[in-house]
């Protein structure tokens, strides 16, 4: 069993990794569609340092929140995901893009670590935790609304 911690902080040290992850993912070609009507309306995310940590930017948005999923059965711990989401409206947050390293897939020798299921539990909880929102926007494989139940 893989032991994967969801955590809003990575260091720079992973910024190789995040780029590779992100940006020249061998599985994109299996979104490509979604992911370049996405890219279009929103623009390409950008990686920042700030204060010796990673964050993504997006042009149109003044605040984008990231998670990213680490494998810490490795040694240093690998970075196996991430996920960038915005509050769309008053009510609603958008996940606007999605990355899962190809050894941790749906399809792949690590599937059971469930990586992309784990990242949208983790922007789901918390959608939960922000106050007014009520839904969760998701772009692709295929865009649709997804309601957040209330916590308590």
């Amino acid at each position: 069993m893989r032991t994967i911690r969801i955590t809003s902080i990575l260091p720079v040290s992973y910024r190789d990794e995040l780029e590779r992850i992100v940006f020249f993912n061998p599985q994109q070609s299996k979104v490509a569609i979604p992911l370049a009507a996405a890219v279009g309306r929103y623009g390409v995310p950008t990686i920042t340092e700030v204060a010796g940590r990673l964050l993504f930017h997006l042009r149109g948005f003044h605040e984008i929140q990231s998670l990213f999923a680490l494998d810490e059965s490795e040694a240093p711990a690998a970075l196996v995901g991430a996920v960038m989401f915005v509050r769309e409206q008053e009510d609603r947050m958008l996940v606007l893009h999605l990355a899962v390293h190809e050894r941790y897939t749906a399809r792949s020798e690590r599937a059971g670590a469930c990586v992309a299921l784990r990242l949208f539990a983790a922007v789901r909880s918390a959608c939960a935790r922000t106050k007014g929102i009520g839904w969760l926007r998701i772009l692709y494989p295929d865009e649709k609304s997804l309601p957040i139940p209330p916590i308590g």
